[in-house]
């Protein structure tokens, strides 16, 4: 078990390892958080496994020259920044809203304004539909 990639990968890491959740850690959370209102965030190889843990999946979706730029400028972790992180990124958000609509996902354009975003998923966790809808992005439909 790798707990955090190196920096930057080697070339092929990407490749050979993944990340994973650990659907005993999920369950314990769900648990914990039975009478609030609790976000698990992140995109994960084996996220299918715990689903039926979660009362809704929202994904945030972006565009390829939003997550570029946030990859690149951002000062918190250096992943995304070389080159064979920043591709394997980008490659993976092209599949990211055709997967998540199959789950049954609620997506939610990420390209707005943070508090937008935030808005959106608070009202749909409160069970009221969110304001911003991915079909308000130019150029890109549902």
């Amino acid at each position: 078990m790798v707990l955090a990639p190196p920096d930057p990968v080697p070339a092929g890491w990407l490749d050979r390892y993944g990340w994973r959740i650990n659907r005993e850690k999920v369950k314990t959370l769900a648990a914990r958080t039975q009478a609030e209102t609790a976000f698990l965030c992140g995109c994960v190889e084996n996220e299918e496994e715990v689903l039926d843990l979660f009362d809704l999946v929202v994904c945030l979706v972006i565009d390829d020259e939003t997550l570029r730029q946030r990859l690149l400028s951002r000062t918190t972790i250096a992943f995304g920044k070389h080159p064979e992180e920043l591709a394997a990124s980008l490659g993976h958000n092209a599949q990211v809203e055709p997967a998540y609509r199959r789950l049954g996902a609620t997506i939610i354009d990420g390209c707005r304004p943070l508090e937008e975003v935030v808005e959106a998923a608070r009202r749909l966790a409160g069970g009221q539909p969110p304001v911003t809808r991915r079909t308000d992005v130019p150029g890109r439909g549902a």
